[in-house]
This record gives C-alpha cells, sequence and structure tokens, in this order.
C-alpha cells in the first residue's frame, strides 16, 4: 500500500512538471496566471481543471520557470568549463550573469508581473531561496572556495547586482540589450572598486539586506513603468 502511495506521488509529481513545462509557452498570450496553466493541460490533453495540481497557480510557474533556469544555467557552465578556466574571475562572474539574463529573454515582456508576482509576501522566502542558489552556483562554477564571512559578502553583492540588472533589463529596449549589458559591466565594476575595501563590502552586502523588504513596491513599480512604457510603443 506504502508503494502504491509513494508510486502515485511520483506520477502527480511528474504530470505537475509536464504541467508546468506545458504551461510556458502560452505565457506570453496569457500572463503568469492559471490561464497558462489550463491552456498547457489542453496541450496535454488534461481537463482545465488538472491545473489545480499547481496548487500555488501563477506563482508555482514563475517559481518552477526559476528553478529551471538556474538548472539550464548549471548545466552551460558546466559545459563551458573549459572556457571559463581560461578567463579571469570577473570575467567567469560576468559570462555567468549575462548568461542566466538572457534566459528571460523570451519572457521579457511578462517579466515585470514575473517579479511582482515573486516579490509578493507569500512568495518573497522562495525568491530568496532562489536567487540565493543562483549566486552560489555562479560562484561555485567561477571556482570560488571562501569559507569566511568573504562567502556571503560576495553573495550578497552578487545578488544585489542581478537583481539591479534584472530591473533594467524589462525597460530596455536597446538592439540585443546592449544598454542592459553596458549596465551589468557598470554595476560589476562598482562592486570590484568596493570589495577592494572589505568592510565597505560588507556594509554594502548589508545594506542591500536591509532593503529587500522594499522589493515588492519596487517590482510593482516596475511593472507599472514596464506596462505603460511597452503600451506607448505600440501606439501608432
Amino acid at each position: 500500500m506504502e508503494d502504491e502511495e509513494q508510486q502515485e506521488s511520483k506520477d502527480e509529481r511528474e504530470m505537475r512538471q509536464q504541467l508546468l513545462k506545458a504551461a510556458l509557452p502560452h505565457v506570453k498570450e496569457h500572463g503568469w496566471s492559471v490561464a497558462a496553466l489550463q491552456a498547457g493541460a489542453n496541450d496535454l490533453g488534461f481537463s482545465r481543471s488538472a491545473s489545480g495540481m499547481v496548487s500555488n497557480g501563477a506563482a508555482g510557474l514563475v517559481e518552477y520557470f526559476e528553478d529551471d533556469c538556474n538548472q539550464r544555467l548549471v548545466e552551460d557552465l558546466e559545459g563551458r568549463a573549459e572556457e571559463l578556466a581560461a578567463l579571469r574571475t570577473p570575467q567567469r562572474v560576468r559570462l555567468a550573469l549575462r548568461a542566466r539574463l538572457e534566459l528571460l529573454i523570451p519572457f521579457i515582456d511578462s517579466w515585470p508581473q514575473a517579479l511582482a508576482i515573486q516579490a509578493s509576501p507569500a512568495q518573497m522566502g522562495t525568491m530568496l531561496k532562489q536567487r540565493a542558489e543562483l549566486v552560489d552556483d555562479i560562484w561555485h562554477a567561477c571556482g570560488d572556495t571562501a569559507t569566511d564571512y568573504n562567502w556571503y559578502t560576495k553573495r550578497g553583492l552578487l545578488a544585489g547586482v542581478y537583481a539591479a540588472t534584472e530591473l533594467f533589463m524589462i525597460t530596455d529596449y536597446s538592439p540585443g540589450y546592449a544598454d542592459t549589458w553596458k549596465s551589468l559591466d557598470r554595476r560589476l565594476e562598482d562592486v570590484k572598486r568596493i570589495g577592494s575595501a572589505t568592510t565597505e563590502a560588507r556594509k554594502y552586502a548589508n545594506g542591500l539586506l536591509k532593503n529587500l523588504g522594499s522589493l515588492a513596491e519596487w517590482a510593482q513599480d516596475s511593472l507599472v513603468n514596464a506596462q505603460r512604457e511597452r503600451q506607448q510603443r505600440s501606439r501608432p
């Protein structure tokens, strides 16, 4: 009986993953929503009610996408180990950050909505966990072996760079997101300069952590501004 329950649980998890994967192509039309999940269910031949397998709805879809992107980045960096080995650490970090940000491009029009969902009180813990895993994966791929307080400082700084560049990216209309990559370079240069002073770096990282509470408002503002700008651009 226990084996049957475990198998059923495994089958449910697999169906849930299939549903989430099938829903992603519908985000462009329906946004990060239950409607996208229902469209995915339809593609798989499931009833629309199957979307209930994702108990947290739109938030579950965003969470799945972020986990998938993080895993794809890990696999990409592992496959580029020889290329990374030939670079200096700052170049490795830049390559990894850009590779991760580029995964957002197919969903960039609706990404402000995803950010707002992530920044809600119910999802803040999940978002922070996923960001922590992301920066840890990047530093690991870049050969970081720190075990003292620098471990936390480096990750705090990198998380700040990623978040700031991500928010810049959602309103960037330059060809190939050239302005985003310039912004990334500027922020990495700032971190490099701050990093030369350990005390200042710790203060900077701690400041980022203290300001996480304003992320929800920041993401909501980004959503409104991005949507307004895109509407203006679509007018004849």
